[in-house]
């Protein structure tokens, strides 16, 4: 059968020459259509490793200078950091919450520090000295862990609280892939490292915690959660920088929740002149950052352009099936003839249309791996991910020879589908008509 059909494809080389060139490049374009999808369903099955689900943040507002509420009176700073910490009382106290915290940026909404961190030789085991580029946020409570899940590497719990802020040095809570950066290995519990450009500003680490991603998409960095004590006299400038959050018990109703806090505790929430504008989901929050970047959008765009790409494979492919299937119209007449039924004749031209697929799709290969080669594997979130050298190999957008097989296979399958409607079709409604009324033609 298979050589019978490729003798076939031979000696109507040339009027599957058309065909072919145009299998080619539909096998190119499936290819290219398909590899950004996979790239972005590979990111997005990385774990975040926190938990932003019932979180909300306390949103404050100051009164504008020169309007009818703003009263210069209520600038003390002892007067806000009192009303402020009243304000906490209150919102802990909700009997809806499950827990608080107050820290400077939270994980998941694309905001972070940067800094520079370095290792001297003699705490590592190779004796190298090391500087790794660091992503960190405050935290002025430890039940920023609690609020986020945030769980040590070591036992997979949720962080607890240990110790206290020291003097002259800061605590900090590093990810497994900052340790293993900073000191090739996790356990270093106790060590010290300092600011690349000076010495005398260090950190201690008092945890390692799980990787977790400290923006959608985007690959683990090494990042560390820095204790600070919250200035309680340090006026409102700085108290209402940090960010006030809540995370509400397992079970309740957020929606009710959210129209009680507007109605009975949001007007309470008072600081001189700051007060309380209303609260909003960490998730929208994230949801937000995926729309300004475009992420929503190019989830869309790469759908729309592959299926774009697939239909117009599809109606060229089936309006050259349908030609081709015309012009043989004698032959699938002789066919019935001799005794043919109609599903052998619509086999051979399926097996005839997926050797030709086979065999474009083969030629297409070496014009993929060289755009591959040139110019790198799609990155649909160029510009939104600023890489810093840092890329999990377990994933699959990391992973080269796999993703180039997967994609491949992916696509190959959906060219050979493709090939087949588009070789069905035609055919079965050519072998509906009578032979006697083909072989007149």
């Amino acid at each position: 059968m298979i050589t019978k059909t490729l003798h076939q494809i031979w000696n109507e080389r040339k009027q599957n020459a058309w065909l072919f060139l145009e299998l080619v490049v539909v096998s190119l374009f499936v290819w290219l259509s398909i590899d950004p999808i996979v790239d972005l369903v590979s990111r997005n099955n990385i774990p975040a490793n926190y938990d932003n689900n019932n979180g909300y943040t306390i949103n404050f507002k100051k009164q504008i200078e020169g309007s009818t509420k703003y009263d210069p009176k209520l600038e003390d700073k002892q007067y806000i950091a009192d009303a402020y910490m009243q304000c906490v009382n209150i919102i802990k106290e909700l009997p809806e919450v499950e827990t608080h915290s107050i820290g400077f940026m939270y994980p998941g909404n694309g905001e972070a520090f940067n800094s520079k961190c370095s290792v001297d030789s003699t705490q590592r085991a190779d004796g190298r000295e090391v500087t790794v580029p660091m992503r960190y946020f405050y935290a002025n409570d430890y039940n920023y862990f609690k609020t986020y899940r945030i769980k040590d590497a070591k036992t997979g719990k949720v962080v607890e609280q240990k110790g206290e802020v020291q003097p002259g040095i800061l605590n900090a809570y590093i990810s497994e892939l900052a340790a293993m950066e900073l000191f090739g290995t996790t356990d270093c519990v106790g060590q010290e490292f300092h600011a690349e450009r000076d010495r005398d500003f260090r950190w201690k680490v008092m945890g390692v915690i799980e990787n977790f991603q400290h923006k959608i998409y985007d690959e683990y960095l090494p990042i560390m959660i820095v204790m600070e004590k919250l200035l309680t006299h340090a006026g409102g400038n700085y108290l209402f920088m940090r960010t006030l959050t809540i995370k509400l018990k397992d079970g309740v109703d957020a929606d009710k929740f959210a129209k009680r806090f507007a109605a009975e505790v949001q007007p309470k929430l008072k600081a001189g002149n700051y007060y309380c504008s209303g609260i909003s989901s960490m998730q929208e929050t994230i949801d937000g950052v995926s729309e300004i970047y475009g992420i929503n959008n190019l989830y869309r765009q790469n759908i729309i352009l592959s299926l774009f790409a697939l239909l117009c494979g599809f109606m060229g492919i089936f309006g050259t099936f349908w030609l081709r299937a015309s012009a043989r119209r004698r032959e699938i007449g002789i066919m019935q003839s001799i005794g043919a039924t109609r599903t052998t004749i619509v086999r051979q031209f399926v097996t005839e249309a997926l050797m030709l697929s086979s065999l474009a799709f083969v030629l297409a290969l070496p014009l993929i791996a060289h755009k591959v080669y040139v110019s790198g594997f799609a990155q649909p979130l160029e510009g939104y991910i600023k890489s810093i050298g840092y890329q999990q190999g377990e994933y699959l957008h990391s992973q080269p020879i796999a993703r180039f097989v997967v994609v491949t296979i992916a696509s190959y399958l959906m060219v050979v589908l493709i090939s087949t409607i588009g070789a069905t079709i035609p055919t079965a409604a050519t072998v509906k008509e009578r032979p006697a009324d083909a072989l007149k033609e």
